[in-house]
């Protein structure tokens, strides 16, 4: 196993804090060799197909590799709250 991804259909209150629509985690052996890059790249299309027309994400202040994932994938930073990095990122 690689890692994990989660979709989520629609955004509860704790989740438009922190996690969003789309979640990914990839295991510490296999990071740094863009497997979370192409993970959310596949996933937007499958949140599209669901009705979420752009997907809100977000990542620890911290975790650099995660912002550069969502970046890449067209990931807009919206603001800071606590130690969270929120973004919308367009799925088409």
């Amino acid at each position: 196993m690689l890692g994990r991804l989660a979709i989520r259909h629609r955004l509860t209150p704790p989740l438009e804090k922190s996690g969003g629509h789309i979640g990914y985690d990839v295991r510490p052996s296999a990071r740094r060799q863009g497997h979370a890059t192409a993970m959310l790249a596949a996933a937007l299309p499958i949140a599209r197909s669901l009705g979420i027309t752009r997907a809100w994400l977000t990542c620890d202040e911290t975790n650099t590799a995660s912002q550069r994932v969502i970046e890449t994938n067209g990931g807009q930073f919206i603001d800071r709250v606590g130690d969270e990095r929120r973004y919308w990122v367009p799925t088409s």
